[in-house]
């Protein structure tokens, strides 16, 4: 009998369930305030998993969280990685919506990571014969596997080789939002053309030429990799709670 099972990007759930429910409260004197109906909330979180459940047809959730202290491994790779991110309040509520889906299902939070990465070593590491991410990120089309996107409700089949192709493409374009800048000069169409021509050489061999081209290193390319990597299973090791960052073979 197949085994299959949910996995929730719970960053993405908590914000985007309390902003849906967050209402404004217009005063006489032009002083506008926010409210938030706990009850409402915690249905509204219930509501969404439940939906998905039915609509994938798994019952089995995990809900996936990023460590609190915003310490990823990836600064100890880039410093200024996600260092252009303005400071922002939470939305009102997400601490107590947290609380409440760690107390109603089953939750996984791992130090000096980010929820992306959880996804991504959860839905590889075998235990499951079907394992469905559920976020809104792109990141996740760089894992193998079912990605379901909140926003569209389109389920995505990833096979291997187009996640390592997507994994490529985001080493050579970078990510703006993240901080993180690829290979200068490099866009989506050169990108996409550096992946895909003919040639004798491997995919992280294009990347390394592309990167020397621009006057920088195979180390420098390796850095660019080694943040752009949505973590696999093989790339964390559960009993030091260490990860293996990636190296090309």
């Amino acid at each position: 009998m197949e085994t299959s099972r949910l996995l929730i990007d719970g960053d993405v759930l908590c914000y985007r369930t309390c902003h849906a429910v967050q209402t404004d409260v217009q005063w006489d004197d032009d002083i506008v305030t926010s409210a938030t109906n706990l009850d409402e909330l915690m249905a509204a979180a219930d509501g969404s998993i439940k939906y998905w459940q039915n609509k994938l047809e798994v019952e089995n959730v995990l809900v996936a969280f990023s460590d609190k202290r915003s310490e990823y491994f990836r600064h100890d790779i880039l410093p200024e990685y996600k260092a252009n991110r303005k400071a922002h309040k939470k939305p009102l509520g997400y601490t107590f919506l947290k609380n409440y889906i760690c107390d109603m299902y089953i939750t996984l939070l791992i130090p000096k990571l980010e929820a992306d990465d959880v996804l991504g070593i959860l839905a590889t590491d075998g235990t499951y014969d079907r394992n469905i991410i559920i976020s809104i990120d792109k990141d996740m089309l760089t894992i193998p596997g079912e990605y379901f996107n909140m926003d569209t409700e389109v389920t995505e089949n990833i096979p291997e080789n187009l996640a390592n192709y997507m994994f490529y493409f985001q080493t050579l374009v970078g990510d703006s939002t993240d901080n993180y800048k690829g290979c200068p000069g490099v866009g989506p169409v050169k990108a996409r053309e550096i992946l895909m021509k003919k040639s004798k050489e491997n995919g992280w061999e294009r990347i390394v030429k592309a990167f020397e081209k621009a006057k920088l290193t195979e180390e420098d390319a390796l850095v660019q990799a080694r943040v752009a990597r949505i973590l696999r299973s093989s790339d964390y090791n559960f009993e030091k709670m260490e990860v293996k960052l990636w190296s090309p073979i």
